[in-house]
């Protein structure tokens, strides 16, 4: 059963977790980019971020106690923002102060090797845990796409990727999965910190850089140029090998991107998921 998840429920947690606040000293605002049904949390001069755990967000593989125990382990690292409870079905993490990366941020930050950098800093960490279960994301996935759309073509590809074993392991580490330009902020201090770690799960190296490539477009050149500046990063890892592991992922990713916005169509209406799974319905070779 997915916990209440109402405002009053958050209310109520922050109460009880700030008791020495009086409750018309919490101002809330909501916010859009970091999942539906949050809210920017201001207690005194001390800012938060409130995290609904709800049935939509488990229909996507969303955890929200799973999110907190990964926060724990990689915010002492500064690699992500601080959790400071997981109750009642919230998640509230401490208000990560900086500007997200636009375009062209993001653009530079490949360009100069900053992302790679900051990525294989999260890949050299110890595993946090919870193994990334492919089979049953699909499966939850299909499940809980619009029935009217399981054509035939992906009916086949579903089957695949369920008897198909994964490309073979390069190096397993934990997983942001979910990188792209409102994922990475810019902090005061100039240094990157990674947001929204929801989907965060342990891996392989491969499929998440397969999937910083499909979910930002990336053309071949910009991907031989984060594939080079990740590998001088990592040189106990050989070029050659990595850059095969990231092309065998790379049909895994488009299919995991497809199907996420399948169900995200299907619980919102919006037409903007059905575009931005296009492109990785054109490379599954399915029809737009």
């Amino acid at each position: 059963m997915v916990p209440s998840n109402s405002k009053v429920a958050l209310e109520r947690l922050l109460a009880q977790h700030f008791p020495a606040v009086d409750t018309a000293g919490f101002h809330f605002d909501a916010v859009n980019g970091s999942g539906r049904g949050c809210w920017r949390v201001r207690v005194g001069d001390r800012q938060l971020l409130a995290r609904p755990q709800t049935t939509g967000a488990a229909q996507l593989g969303v955890f929200r106690q799973r999110e907190y125990r990964v926060l724990r382990q990689l915010s002492a690292r500064q690699l992500a923002p601080k959790p400071v409870v997981y109750r009642d079905g919230w998640l509230i993490v401490e208000w990560a102060e900086g500007t997200t990366t636009s375009a062209q941020d993001f653009s530079c930050v490949l360009e100069n090797g900053s992302l790679s950098q900051l990525l294989s800093q999260l890949h050299r960490l110890p595993c946090c845990g919870f193994r990334l279960n492919l089979p049953m994301q699909f499966t939850h996935h299909w499940q809980n796409m619009d029935p009217r759309r399981r054509s035939p073509a992906l009916l086949r590809w579903h089957h695949h990727f369920q008897r198909k074993a994964p490309p073979d392991l390069l190096a397993w580490a934990p997983l942001h999965l979910d990188v792209h330009s409102e994922n990475v902020l810019i902090t005061p201090q100039g240094s990157l910190l990674l947001i929204d770690w929801e989907y965060a799960a342990d891996g392989d190296i491969g499929l998440e850089l397969a999937l910083l490539v499909r979910g930002n477009g990336l053309d071949v050149e910009s991907q031989r140029h984060l594939l080079r500046t990740y590998q001088q990063q990592r040189p106990g890892l050989c070029a050659q090998a990595l850059n095969a592991s990231v092309q065998q992922w790379l049909p895994w990713a488009d299919y995991l991107i497809l199907m996420w916005c399948e169900v995200c169509w299907h619980q919102t209406g919006q037409t903007a998921f059905l575009a931005a799974g296009s492109a990785s319905r054109r490379a599954l070779g399915l029809n737009v």
